[in-house]
């Protein structure tokens, strides 16, 4: 079973391969027991397809189960404990722990021996960690060497030799030696095809080489047909793969797979003077990957409750209970959970297999992830005359290897244009830091800003022309800026001059433009002005009124309203909401940038928040006081603490929900991740199921934020357009606060 696991990964069938590994290590356990030389056999190579898809903690986890089995059985020395040390530096190389690597490096030929083909792999890992540590003068004795024994030992047509062959032409190409590295390419992806075809993730790394060769030797035309055929299969390995995956294994998985399509956008960029129709794959790979984790868990979701199928929902319920008792977990430090006998890692990987197994049997439910199931044609024949799509790519500078520099590319498309037409903001890394510094700043004195518009908008605005209305999808910095807020130089802001409308991924412009128009339910619950139960959070009277004003509202437009305030603006109360058609809570709001503190506070243990931002972000409600500073103890059986992290609010049941408005601070606020938006609030309820989102950027006021809310419903309720009725609270608002720290704080992202 080990070696057809071996065999499956081979051939890339990751899935199927992760499968067999399990069953192996069950059949080995029964037998032999896992301190036996065989469970870590299994457990090595498991840690070697784990590391192919981007899981490297788990990885490492189990490769040091490997390597103190070994120990233990005195076998350390032996091939297989050689080998699983030489994996385990691979590990660590690929992790960024570099010296780490390169101590286990050091010591590997006297143990290995020069002829040995496990001690070629090793050159070649360690030929790519000099290159990592700038140490390129090693780099080609290195992958010779390594090349030179493959041969020797597997002939000058195996699949190790090809690894070599690949690797040293792509070392001869970034020190721009490109004839040396054109030989080694060519014969690399030759090889490859005999071996594994055309399909083969291998095969496909051989031809983004290739087509990478031909991009820097300016060959475009060359280098267009090979990429063309890298993005297309690159985008179906997300269809093959993700459908066995939980979205913490999607993520890891797609962390391998995004620097190749930001290494297209970069060729993209610089080809498109000569190539004008790459333009056109740039715009529709970004649709197909854009938000592609987010769209992956909302339409498995989705398509489970649709389904019928009540195991498959009584499963997804058990999943979400998982989820809710890890929230109250997350609470304790893992010292004190230990104490208590509970083991947080094994629970988060139970949950891990559970989603795994409600993904791959909702598969049949789901009609793929990535699929280009929009195109730019359709995007620009949905468009009016006076229409434009605005989609913004945050794209990491990639010379002969990615460097610290960033810029933007805009692609905007309107009904005349044949192409996207791109716009590039070669300052991207100035955009994330200074100017955002600087644009906030203004903001929040109330200054005058000149040039954040300058930065942010004017040569998309001259691509736009006289178009009014602009469907933007940001991405990176422009997550965290309201457009609407940077003045132009005639001193009237953007607001004046656009219809607005911000989405995750233009490609939702289509399912807005189809959207029929529906009698809705007419639910709304309502909940703010919470008793915190402590003086050290700061009452908000203006909420009660922002609540009376919109339940008065929404009644007499015949919602049969649930309002909750005081003692019953409770966690309990709204996480009971079961799909209501308008969510509004008004309240305090949080976004922990960085957690430099210790022990127990906002309902968290800071060591969990540390890598997981829906952890550091959420809602303070009735009771939250105590558990923010930290003087509540934390319970095992409750997660009614008073705060409602971002974490819980992915469990709330939001399908079929418009609209939720997060009337608090900084609730837009969270861990931007290019290409995926915001991780915190924002994502949670999106996942949750709301289909549009209004949130905070900054700090709010009081009494501005209860007019600008009252004035928003009062306008839906008469023009039956959210965007349009937001747009007009906003202006309605500015006649009496002229500056964007009042008016402009709230932004409206969805459908």
């Amino acid at each position: 079973m080990n070696n057809l696991a071996v065999l499956q990964f081979d051939l890339a069938s990751y899935n199927e391969s992760e499968k067999t590994f399990d069953a192996a290590l069950i059949n080995i356990e029964k037998n032999a027991g896992k301190a036996a030389m065989q469970y870590a056999i299994v457990q090595n190579n498991r840690a070697m397809l784990y590391q192919t898809i981007g899981r490297y903690d788990q990885a490492d986890a189990i490769l040091k189960q490997a390597i103190e089995i070994a120990e233990k059985l005195g076998d350390s020395k032996s091939k297989n404990g050689l080998k699983f040390l030489s994996n385990h530096a691979l590990l660590y190389q690929q992790m960024g722990r570099y010296e780490s690597a390169d101590s286990i490096y050091q010591t590997m030929e006297r143990r290995l021996g020069k002829t040995n083909p496990d001690y070629a792999s090793m050159l070649n890992s360690q030929a790519a960690l000099y290159m990592l540590m700038g140490k390129e003068d090693k780099v080609e004795e290195l992958l010779k060497k390594s090349q030179s024994i493959f041969k020797t030992s597997y002939g000058g047509e195996s699949l190790p030799f090809a690894k070599s062959t690949s690797d040293l032409g792509t070392f001869y190409r970034y020190k721009e030696r490109y004839n040396d590295a054109q030989t080694l390419l060519d014969k690399a992806l030759i090889i490859r095809e005999k071996s594994l075809g055309t399909d083969h993730p291998l095969f496909v790394q051989s031809q983004e080489d290739i087509a990478i060769l031909y991009w820097k030797k300016k060959e475009y035309d060359k280098a267009y047909s090979a990429y063309k055929s890298v993005m297309d299969k690159s985008v179906s390995f997300i269809d093959r793969y993700f459908a066995s995956m939980s979205e913490a294994e999607k993520s890891k998985y797609w962390d391998v797979l995004s620097p190749r399509f930001q290494r297209f956008y970069n060729f993209a960029i610089e080809a498109s003077t000569s190539l004008p129709s790459v333009l056109r794959d740039m715009y529709e790979y970004q649709m197909a990957t854009k938000a592609l984790l987010l769209s992956a868990t909302n339409r498995i979701k989705r398509n489970i409750l649709a389904s019928g199928n009540k195991e498959l929902i009584r499963d997804y319920n058990v999943w979400i209970d998982q989820k809710e008792t890890l929230a109250r977990y997350y609470q304790y430090s893992k010292d004190e959970l230990k104490e208590q006998k509970i083991n947080l890692d094994s629970m988060t990987l139970a949950a891990n297999a559970m989603e795994r197994k409600l993904s791959e049997l909702s598969k049949e439910f789901v009609a793929g992830y990535g699929g280009k199931s929009a195109g730019f044609e359709q995007i620009k024949s949905s468009l009016a005359e006076n229409e434009a799509v605005v989609e913004l790519i945050r794209v990491s500078k990639y010379d002969q290897k990615f460097t610290a520099d960033a810029r933007y590319a805009a692609l905007v498309i309107t009904r005349q244009t044949e192409l996207p037409r791109l716009v590039v903001l070669d300052n991207g890394a100035q955009l994330d830091t200074r100017y955002a510094k600087f644009y906030r700043n203004a903001i929040q004195q109330r200054i005058q800003d000149d040039h954040s518009y300058e930065q942010y908008w004017k040569r998309i605005a001259d691509a736009l022309g006289d178009k009014t209305v602009v469907y933007l999808s940001p991405d990176g910095v422009y997550n965290q800026i309201n457009v609407n807020t940077l003045k132009q130089p005639d001193g009237a802001y953007v607001i004046k001059t656009y219809d607005l409308v911000t989405l995750g991924n233009s490609r939702d412009l289509l399912a807005l433009k189809n959207k029929k128009k529906t009698t809705p339910a007419k639910k709304a619950l309502l909940l703010g002005f919470p008793d915190y139960g402590s003086k050290d959070i700061a009452a908000l009277p203006a909420t009660k009124i922002e609540i009376e004003g919109i339940n008065r509202t929404l009644k007499a437009a015949g919602y049969v309203a649930n309002s909750f305030m005081q003692k019953t603006a409770s966690e309990s109360n709204l996480k009971v909401a079961n799909s209501p058609t308008v969510m509004h809570i008004a309240t305090h709001g949080y976004f922990l940038k960085d957690v430099e503190v210790t022990g127990t506070g906002f309902g968290v243990h800071m060591e969990n928040a540390t890598e997981n931002p829906l952890l550091r972000s959420g809602l303070i409600l009735t009771g939250g006081g105590k558990t923010v500073n930290g003087q509540q103890e934390p319970s095992l059986r409750s997660n009614d603490n008073g705060v409602l992290t971002a974490y819980e609010a992915m469990n709330l049941n939001l399908q079929g929900t418009s609209l939720v408005v997060l009337s608090a601070c900084e609730t837009g606020l969270g861990e931007v991740k290019a290409g995926e938006g915001v991780y915190g609030l924002q994502r949670a309820f999106q996942v949750a199921g709301a289909e549009a989102l209004v949130m905070s950027l900054w700090k709010v006021d009081d009494a501005a934020t209860q007019l600008l809310m009252t004035n928003f419903y009062t306008s839906w309720i008469k023009l039956g357009d959210k965007h349009k009725a937001f747009k007009q609270a906003q202006l309605q608002l500015m006649a009496k606060y002229k500056e964007p720290y009042y008016w402009g704080a709230f932004v409206m992202m969805g459908m």
